[in-house]
């Protein structure tokens, strides 16, 4: 057992937790996580405590997120676990600066496309929404060009699942130059200007949302809020946090990881992308985490709305306007695949990893802040351009079918058995191109399957 827990985790089990965090908030609210207007809220309560200012609080109420303060608490419990802060990881200015924007890029876009990456991809393909799925299509193609952009910006080398200490000290040894980037003995994280100004911002942030819980006047505060529901909301941040920073489980990497299987190796060599991460793209590690989230929330919508009778979950509100897939989905989805990369992380890795103490994570923070900004300052503007010019009505696939109940559960059962064909595609062929077995793919960490291979190279280069 102590192994387990202080060792890294496979995509697949990190996969596993936010797949039950999904569930357990579906269950109780009939509806997937919601996160970046908690975020918001969040921000909020800096105006409401402190500046006094209403840029943010005149669209969002200041307020506690209870399911972000789990994710930043599992993050951080992880370390603890595992011994090891990433404060170690030495960023360089421009990587920072990339993560800050990227974050504003990304928190814009999710006022445009009505939702994260995670509320998407783990909150609306489950659910077969039709909006999500074509924002998920949209944004790959940017995803993969922001990748080629932090390639030319010689950032290739940074983007990671994680850095695990031991394996980059290993890579050292064998003189892996992408690998040991973020790698130097001498660094001392505390004597950072950089890193102690984002922290202070990060700290004053948790206070001020903690302080606005104390007051208990918010509908999520403490009296508020039910003790059941703050524990509930809490825990399902947590194993989505936990899940995280045990993997580097991530929704950006995991749509992304399928089309590197039309990249030769070369093409990455000429990215200076880090070995470890052609190791983890290549063989889709990503995609199977993500696909065993996206199916253990499917499973749970077809029971609860097959056999106990429950609405399948509306995931895209169409609002006044009455479109389900409008112009602000096909500019946002587009941002929240090049911030997501450009962060080196979607947003809920983005909080786990600040529990992790990335400097990417603190960087990113206030970038989400901002990016926020322009929506909450210009909504009415913003809604009459992006929201009133719609390309369909119907937010569901299930929409699109005759409204027959059985017709609709023919399609929804052969919509899982396509994720379910998916997974196991993706096992098989991301096992083969590991060269381990499925066992194996399923239950070692990135790191593990990665030292294998170089342990495998080692000995045939042996004469």
């Amino acid at each position: 057992m102590p192994s387990i827990l202080t060792r890294p985790w496979s995509f697949i089990w990190g996969g596993f937790l936010v797949g039950l965090a999904e569930v357990l908030y579906f269950l109780k609210y009939e509806t997937p996580i919601p996160i970046t207007t908690g975020l918001a809220k969040m921000f909020g309560t800096l105006e409401a405590n402190i500046t006094h200012t209403d840029f943010i609080t005149r669209t969002y109420s200041a307020d506690i997120h209870w399911v972000l303060i789990g994710m930043i608490a599992g993050g951080c419990l992880v370390t603890l676990i595992e011994r090891e802060r990433k404060t170690w990881v030495k960023y360089p200015p421009r990587v920072a600066i990339l993560a800050f924007v990227g974050a504003m890029i990304f928190g814009f876009g999710t006022r445009l496309a009505q939702g994260c990456t995670a509320w998407h991809y783990l909150g609306g393909i489950p659910a077969m929404s039709l909006t999500s799925l074509v924002v998920a299509i949209v944004s790959i193609p940017f995803a993969y060009l922001a990748f080629l952009l932090m390639a030319k910006l010689n950032a290739g080398g940074f983007m990671k699942h994680h850095e695990v200490k031991a394996t980059v000290q290993k890579c050292v040894e064998l003189e892996y130059q992408t690998e040991t980037l973020c790698y130097d003995p001498q660094h001392k994280p505390y004597r950072d200007p950089v890193r102690l100004v984002l922290t202070a911002f990060f700290l004053l942030v948790i206070v001020s949302a903690g302080w606005t819980a104390l007051q208990g006047t918010s509908p999520n505060s403490i009296g508020g809020m039910a003790w059941t529901e703050i524990l509930l909301k809490g825990l399902v941040g947590f194993l989505v946090g936990f899940g995280i920073a045990k993997s580097g489980f991530g929704t950006e990497c995991a749509v992304m990881s399928p089309k590197s299987l039309l990249m030769k190796p070369k093409h990455f060599d000429a990215m200076k992308v880090a070995k470890i991460t052609q190791t983890m793209f290549t063989g889709m590690m990503p995609f199977a985490g993500l696909l065993v989230a996206v199916l253990m929330f499917n499973l749970t919508i077809l029971f609860t709305w097959i056999v106990l009778g429950w609405d399948v979950p509306v995931v895209v509100e169409a609002g006044r306007y009455k479109f389900g897939f409008h112009l602000g989905h096909l500019i946002g989805g587009p941002m929240l695949g090049i911030g997501s990369v450009m962060m080196l992380g979607c947003e809920i890795r983005t909080y786990a990893r600040l529990g992790m103490s990335y400097l990417t994570g603190l960087a990113a923070l206030p970038g989400f802040m901002l990016g926020y900004l322009p929506y909450s300052l210009y909504k009415d503007q913003i809604d009459e351009i992006f929201f009133s010019r719609g390309f369909m009505k119907e937010k569901n696939m299930l929409e699109l079918l005759p409204d027959n109940p059985y017709v609709q559960y023919a399609f929804a059962l052969a919509y899982t058995a396509v994720l379910i064909g998916l997974l196991v595609w993706t096992v098989r062929k991301g096992s083969g191109i590991a060269k381990v077995n499925a066992k194996d793919y399923a239950m070692l960490s990135t790191d593990e399957i990665f030292l294998r291979g170089l342990h495998t190279q080692k000995k045939e280069a042996l004469p």
